[in-house]
């Protein structure tokens, strides 16, 4: 049984250089950093509330996350669902028709993982893991550096949301809580929950009749308890950050960090009103 999302893993070139932004800027702490020999990575987890960010860098030139950085560069790679048994859910996902890559689990840096095939998801690449009972996360104080609380929420962008939507939910049992559309802007939106990370399916309201379903991940999104400070520590950092924007959402504000975070969107949004002047970690 899928449980929560154990990671978001980004492709990088220097593993070292992406963790002067998720370490040294955002303050997430390294919860394990190693090379996995046989698949030829430097592989990174920042833990985040019950989640990790993961940072992976090619160490040979003939591994797919090197093809992946050769063809298209930094960014998103990835999203990883914890279960408490990889075997079963490979064995459901076979039996739902979904093409593997791995037909039994194998060690990863997340434990016994498993991955399916970018084609079984609209195009995303999907991994299953199960972690060591002695590193899984169950809840974290905030992270120190920006005052991070969690991942808020992962976006998945699709050209036909609404079936990427309904894919995602019949294939790994996850319930669409809410549906939404932005008037005049064309958009179709439709959310689903995992603990405490939101999945959001987003697209075109009226999607292409002759169109395939493409998909893809597009940005991650941290829960901050005050934006404006966590903005503030960003840009100390050397960062270009926008401001916080509380006409994004009526209970929310949300800033952007424009460059250098390794081709991955990222955002900070904070929910409900705190003081100007408030640390950004209490």
């Amino acid at each position: 049984m899928i449980t929560k999302i154990h990671h978001v893993g980004a492709v990088v070139r220097s593993a070292d250089e992406a963790l002067r932004f998720w370490r040294d800027a955002l303050g997430l702490e390294v919860t394990a950093d190693r090379v996995i020999e046989d698949q030829g990575v430097r592989g990174v987890l920042l833990k985040i509330g019950n989640s990790e960010i993961e940072l992976l860098e090619p160490t040979r030139d003939d591994t797919g996350v090197a093809r992946f950085l050769e063809t298209r560069g930094e960014g998103m790679h990835h999203i990883c669902f914890e279960s408490d048994d990889v075997s079963a859910e490979l064995k459901r996902a076979a039996g739902k028709g979904l093409e593997l890559i791995d037909a039994a689990p194998r060690p990863g840096l997340a434990g016994m993982i498993g991955f399916l095939h970018p084609k079984a998801n609209h195009g995303v690449l999907v991994e299953f893991a199960t972690p060591p009972a002695g590193e899984r996360h169950n809840g974290h104080a905030p992270a120190q550096g920006i005052g991070a609380t969690h991942v808020d929420h992962v976006v998945i962008g699709s050209n036909r949301s609404a079936d990427t939507a309904k894919h995602f939910s019949t294939s790994y049992d996850i319930e669409i809580k809410r549906t939404m559309s932005r008037p005049g802007t064309g958009a179709h939106m439709e959310f689903a929950k995992l603990d405490e990370v939101v999945l959001e399916f987003a697209g075109p309201g009226t999607p292409p009749d002759d169109e395939a379903p493409k998909a893809s991940l597009r940005g991650v999104v941290l829960a901050v308890r005050n934006a404006k400070a966590a903005v503030a520590r960003v840009r100390l950092a050397g960062y270009d950050v926008t401001d916080p924007n509380p006409a994004v959402q009526p209970t929310a504000v949300i800033s952007a960090v424009k460059a250098g975070t390794n081709g991955v969107p990222f955002a900070m949004i904070q929910y409900g009103a705190r003081p100007a002047d408030a640390p950004a970690n209490q």
